[in-house]
């Protein structure tokens, strides 16, 4: 143990920041170590509570999450003893007092020439992902999962990251939890290349909505989550990684480093965010665009190229316009259309909207916008409201936008969305 040093942050903040950025790591190991979804999720608080009564004592120790691996180890083992249950499931697997259980070094993992066959996936959590693909786990109870629990997301930012209700959520995440342990459905990613092949475009998307929760917070005080941004990037990499050739992998590693680089200039000096049109090129990170315009031409030039090949070449479109004005817009309504064509998404066609707006004027964008206030999943979506407000104020419909500002503010956000939505909510009131 080393004790906390006045210049050093202390256990109460080690531990929310462990917590915030490693619990899924923590959960994902005990998870290959014990088979058992419940046991981890148990033990690894019965790790924390541990660590919460006696860093601020003992001072915080020189690898936290070691220790916490370890302590939620011993209560897994303890509370197995206690648990007949969790016993004869414990014995099944042969898990030993003695197993190691200290996470995997991931210093060099995307180096590791072993990366190319994906027979042993370098991160506990990815390989968690395509466990939790698992054939015999519902479709609609998979991407749930996946984000609760490799995504370390709440079980509110689940549900706003799919548009469902929260009670919705809670019925599909026990669901799950209870197909899994019945069937003793091994959280592995598969050995069969193909049955990985299969499982590929859950694991896809679970890691583009973990990013998008990072990059447009649904809570807390920041709009920007860095933890979760850098997370999903880093398993995108793995994943382009473990994928050499194939367009989806390289389109979405591409998506998140092109919209990635903009994070310098989203938000202001109160983390309040900076709309598209109003942010300083300048600060984008160039090197990030270059590696996502690399990745995108890849991904275009390939016959496998899909859904995230086509968003990464949006996002290069926005990426390579010196100014909001010179944006492509007629292109990304094509591309937009390009998208709609492999399966209808009401979130594709509202972006439709918008950059039908930007290209031929507010009107259009705008009459587009109407047609799709009447679907469920748009009603209770605040960027929808905002889409909405935007070209009623560009129609000079300034009483309605003050509605629609109003309405994005009722369905929450970040702290510092929530102060942008205010802001244009009064100027709204005040021009009308």
């Amino acid at each position: 143990m080393v004790p906390d040093a006045a210049h050093e942050p202390g256990a109460d903040d080690v531990l929310a920041r462990v917590h915030r950025e490693e619990h899924s790591r923590l959960l994902a190991t005990l998870v290959r170590h014990f088979g058992d979804l419940d046991l981890a999720e148990d033990a690894a608080s019965e790790a924390m509570e541990a660590a919460l009564r006696t860093w601020p004592e003992q001072g915080v120790p020189r690898t936290p999450l070691a220790w916490l691996t370890t302590a939620a180890t011993r209560a897994a083992l303890d509370r197995a003893r206690r648990d007949a249950t969790a016993a004869r499931r414990l014995a099944v697997l042969r898990v030993r007092e003695g197993t190691p259980t200290a996470p995997s070094a991931e210093s060099g993992a995307l180096e590791d020439p072993s990366l190319g066959d994906g027979s042993d996936l370098p991160d506990e959590r990815l390989a968690m992902l395509m466990g939790c693909c698992h054939p015999a786990i519902a479709p609609a109870d998979r991407i749930a999962l996946m984000l609760r629990f490799v995504g370390s997301l709440t079980t509110a930012e689940v549900a706003q990251a799919l548009l469902l209700p929260v009670p919705t959520l809670q019925a599909r995440i026990t669901r799950a939890k209870k197909r899994i342990a019945g069937a003793s459905i091994p959280l592995t990613v598969p050995a069969d290349p193909e049955e990985r092949a299969r499982r590929m475009p859950l694991v896809l998307r679970a890691i583009s909505l973990v990013f998008t929760e990072g990059y447009a917070a649904t809570s807390g005080d920041a709009p920007i989550r860095r933890e979760l941004t850098a997370e999903a990037i880093r398993l995108a990499r793995i994943l382009e990684r473990l994928s050499p050739g194939d367009a989806e992998p390289a389109g979405l590693l591409a998506l998140l480093l092109l919209t990635d680089a903009r994070s310098p200039a989203r938000t202001d000096a109160e983390d309040v965010p900076v709309p598209l049109e109003d942010q300083d090129r300048a600060l984008w990170d160039r090197e990030r665009i270059a590696e996502g315009l690399a990745l995108v031409e890849r991904a275009a030039a390939a016959p496998d190229a899909g859904r995230y090949a086509i968003q990464a070449a949006i996002a290069a479109l926005h990426a390579e316009a010196p100014r909001f004005e010179e944006t492509d817009w007629a292109q990304i309504v094509v591309l937009y259309d390009l998208l709609l064509a492999r399966g209808e998404d009401p979130v594709v066609r509202m972006n439709r909207a918008i950059a039908v707006g930007r290209s031929h004027g507010p009107e259009e964008g705008l009459a587009l916008l109407e047609q799709l206030a009447e679907e469920p999943e748009l009603r209770a979506h605040s960027p929808f409201h905002a889409a909405l407000a935007l070209f009623h104020e560009e129609t000079a419909q300034h009483a309605l936008a003050a509605e629609d500002w109003t309405r994005a503010l009722e369905l929450g956000g970040s702290d510092g969305e929530r102060r942008f939505l205010e802001r244009r909510r009064d100027a709204a009131r005040a021009r009308g």
